[in-house]
């Protein structure tokens, strides 16, 4: 059990915050004093506590505001307390409960790791160059200034920023003044709204930008380094549509006068949502007008949307602790998408929604010991753990995709902006909410979500119908993706059916249970378009049989496709079915071609794939199963786009061709090799298929095509195309190219943003597997001295867990990673690892020989 902290919180409400700071990058330091005004709220005491993390605290005092005169308390110690991240102000004079200003002058370092105040390095003009850059999210702002770090402790702030002269400088809110001294430039900004620290942000260094204002008034501007200068245009369409949609959506007004999105070279996640100076990867927010792939619009469009959602959710209103950052990171999950449809109705990104998110979240979800959306958090360690993508924002989001759905989205809008009016600058738990919308709704919205939210897993529930009949009965119970996790007499969810046919009841809120059924057109469906958020098994062969019929028909829509092939994706997962019905299943979209389903028989076939990468002649039969299903498809698409292509034109083409290439289709290889070898820059390919032939280059040419590849990725500079070359560079299956690219991780020529990138796809090839295991294990002290403290650190043992599925892979990732359980911030992702492992190992047993002898008879 971790040792709770103290909530610094719990005995002083900061009110303001005055911060002069001096920021050094050629030296990588900075000073600076912070004057914190506020009111102590505990019991007498002789001391006052702040956080601090690697700072050196030098001087400070203290001044009590009286009634009617003021008066300075003596400091007679300063304790930097680092094993707490805490700095103790010792006095000698009782401090009672009331008023008081704490100023405090301050050094630290700018270190790599990208967290606190940090360096974000690129190359312009030939030249080396330096951005600095703030990460504060989630406890990182006590290593730039001492402050009350958490969510609660919300305040305004007044920045003052010394930094080199002719540098742009930024911070949440507009420059109020500027003066030069010499070669150091001083701005100071207008105070912030009362906000939590973790949203303060600045950057500084030679940038480039493009500005408009939106509709409301409201000044947006994206700023990027200098070569990058041509790639903007999307990402501030998007900045300014977005904001524009979210101001009516919640009929409430953004509060800043100006909005900045940033795209940064180094960082360590995808954004960040410092409210008024949103902070963004490159590949999130950049792309070129000519040569970018729709993935590439469609990602930045979705970050964008999904941090211009957090300026109300998280920003103008925040969870009081991190155990409800669910409030924050769920409904921006929701949002993006919400947002997205409405700006690029012609990308139906709600199928996207439902495969990716909510096939994903199924996936995390299944597992015995996962974390329920809200999780207890009780030391800072373990805030990372909870920042969970798979259950805090996926799940979150698709839980609340449900009951926007259960409730009416008209009701759910209203409900949203009342919670926004009565909670704004303030700090909420999860019943403030429930609150808002229950009230709209006229329902216990409390009581229904509250199963959702504070339980760990979802329900199965099989569907006993015979065609015709106006009866059905269902049962439910708790799904695992291991048969032997034996479920629990839980309480049952409150289940939103959502099915094609009407039901005599709008939810099943039992374990067994029957209901009327009204005739419909088609066949009986639930969790129909992914409105709900449940595994439905459909138990009589006849409905089954239906469906597939239907399906062939054309009388099933593009989402309900999808999820019944997800669905028994996870049902073979889970022992429920034999992965040779899934193989069945997945004969009956032969003549598919939406393609969001495509992706999902794509991460079936992968599943079965891992069956029998040991056995070439079943390999060889699923290959040319596969080669059967895509490449008249494939063959119809052709490579290259045309102007009138639509959206689902342009992914379906890159997808098919991806999949008739992992199925060694010789053509298609032929076809991928000759372009590899004509091509010079990116702009020569097309963008949907320019990844595929990167990738045929890489994993059938030789070494004159990987060197090619590999010296144009060591040449570009668009952060999109680099990222592009990666992905394809890292299929390699000859052993002295990947040990080429496992040899690069712990140097310059992989940015240390990308360095989880390119572990986790060489640990997915099948080739280059032991290799990258191997080079995880022999430079842990260095993971774990440069990367500890950010985001990704835990995702070592969570990427390595979910590729193993043999008993030696198991014992070898107990005797490994067994000793670092004690460590917060992966014990957690170590035990979901193992426990991902062990289905794996069991689901491979029950299904190998089956699946190889189906396909040697196919």
């Amino acid at each position: 059990m971790v040792k709770k902290v103290d909530r610094l919180f719990e005995q002083f409400h900061p009110d303001n915050y005055r911060l002069d700071m001096a920021v050094d990058p050629e030296n990588m330091t900075f000073s600076g004093q912070v004057t914190i005004k506020g009111q102590k709220v505990s019991r007498p005491s002789q001391r006052f506590t702040f956080h601090q993390k690697e700072l050196k605290v030098r001087a400070a005092t203290i001044i009590k505001h009286n009634k009617k005169n003021t008066e300075t308390i003596k400091v007679v110690r300063i304790n930097n307390q680092n094993s707490l991240d805490e700095v103790r102000l010792h006095t000698n004079t009782m401090l009672y409960p009331g008023s008081y200003t704490i100023s405090m002058k301050f050094e630290g370092k700018i270190t790599k790791p990208m967290n606190g105040i940090y360096p974000c390095f690129f190359k312009h003009g030939g030249k080396s160059n330096k951005l600095i850059a703030t990460q504060f999210e989630s406890h990182h702002a006590r290593e730039a200034f001492p402050c009350i770090d958490e969510p609660e402790a919300k305040a305004i702030f007044d920045l003052t920023l010394t930094s080199p002269a002719g540098d742009t400088v930024l911070s949440n809110t507009p420059v109020k003044t500027t003066s030069v001294k010499g070669e150091k430039q001083i701005s100071s900004f207008e105070t912030t709204p009362r906000m939590s620290v973790y949203l303060l942000a600045f950057v500084f260094g030679k940038l480039k930008n493009l500005e408009t204002v939106t509709k409301n008034g409201i000044k947006v501007g994206i700023y990027a380094t200098p070569d990058n200068a041509g790639l903007m245009q999307h990402g501030l369409d998007v900045a300014v549509r977005g904001l524009e949609f979210f101001v009516d959506y919640f009929a409430v007004d953004y509060p800043l006068p100006k909005l900045d999105v940033v795209a940064l070279p180094d960082f360590s996640v995808g954004a960040m949502e410092n409210w008024g100076l949103i902070t963004f990867r490159e590949t999130a927010l950049l792309t070129d007008p000519k040569t970018s792939s729709l993935e590439s619009r469609q990602m930045v469009a979705l970050v964008v949307a999904h941090e211009l959602s957090h300026q109300w959710f998280g920003n103008l209103v925040t969870m009081k602790w991190w155990d409800d950052l669910w409030l924050n990171e769920s409904f921006a999950n929701l949002m993006e998408y919400r947002a997205v449809e409405a700006l690029y109705p012609e990308w139906h990104i709600w199928e996207q929604f439902v495969n990716l998110e909510t096939g994903n979240a199924k996936r995390r979800d299944s597992l015995a010991d996962v974390q329920p959306i809200h999780t207890e958090v009780n030391h800072p360690d373990e805030i990372n753990t909870v920042f969970d993508h798979s259950i805090v924002y996926a799940k979150g989001g698709s839980v609340l995709y449900m009951l926007m759905h259960y409730v009416g989205e008209d009701k759910f809008r209203k409900g949203l902006t009342a919670y926004f009016e009565k909670n704004r600058y303030g700090n909420t738990v999860a019943d403030d909410l429930w609150a808002a919308l229950g009230k709209v709704a006229k329902e216990d919205i409390g009581k229904f979500m509250n199963n959702w939210v504070t339980r760990p897993g979802y329900p199965l529930v099989s569907v006993d119908w015979v065609p015709g009949s106006e009866k059905i009965i269902l049962d439910q119970q708790r799904f695992y993706s291991d048969p032997m996790v034996k479920p629990t007499n839980e309480n049952p969810w409150p289940v939103p059916l959502a099915a094609t046919y009407q039901l005599s009841e709008p939810l099943f809120e039992k374990h067994i249970g029957n209901m009327q059924v009204k005739i419909g057109d088609g066949p009986l469906l639930l969790n129909h378009n992914g409105y709900s958020y449940f595994l439905p098994r459909y138990i009589q062969s006849a409905h089954l049989d239906l469906i597939v019929k239907s399906i062939k028909a054309g009388k099933v829509d593009n989402i309900d496709r999808l999820l019944l092939m997800d669905n028994y994706n996870l049902l073979q997962r889970g022992g429920m079915v034999a992965t040779t019905e899934m193989l069945e299943l997945l004969k009956g979209y032969s003549e598919e071609s939406g393609e969001n389903v495509w992706s999902v028989m794509a991460a079936a076939i992968g599943e079965v794939r891992r069956l029998v990468e040991d056995d070439e002649v079943a390999e060889a039969k699923l290959d040319n199963m596969i080669r059967n299903m895509a490449v008249k498809l494939s063959n119809d698409l052709g490579w290259d786009d045309k102007q009138d292509d639509s959206p689902q034109t342009l992914r379906l083409r890159s997808l098919t061709q991806s999949i008739t290439a992992a199925a060694k289709d010789k053509l298609t290889i032929k076809e991928g090799l000759k372009r590899v070898n004509a091509f010079t820059i990116p702009a020569d390919l097309p963008p949907s298929t320019r990844t595929v032939i990167y990738y045929i280059g890489a994993r059938y040419g030789q070494s004159s095509e990987f060197n090619k590849l590999l010296k144009l990725h060591e040449t570009v500079t668009n952060a999109d195309e680099k990222e592009e070359l990666a992905g394809a560079l890292t299929a390699t299956k000859d052993p002295k190219h990947y040990k080429i690219l496992l040899e690069m991780l712990t140097t310059d020529s992989v940015r240390r943003q990308d360095l989880m990138h390119w572990f986790v796809w060489l640990l997915r090839n099948r080739y280059s597997r032991q290799s990258s295991w191997n080079w995880m294990t022999s430079h842990w002290d260095w993971i774990d001295k440069e990367m500890s403290s950010e985001k990704t650190y835990s995702y070592f043992p969570r990427y390595a867990g979910s590729i193993f599925s043999r008993t030696a892979d198991l014992k070898k990732y107990q005797a490994f990673f067994d000793p670092l359980k004690r460590n917060v911030a992966l014990g957690h992702d170590i035990k979901l690892g193992e426990q991902e492992i062990a289905s794996r190992i069991a689901w491979r047993q029950r299904n190998e020989k089956t699946v190889i002898e189906w396909l040697r008879k196919s």
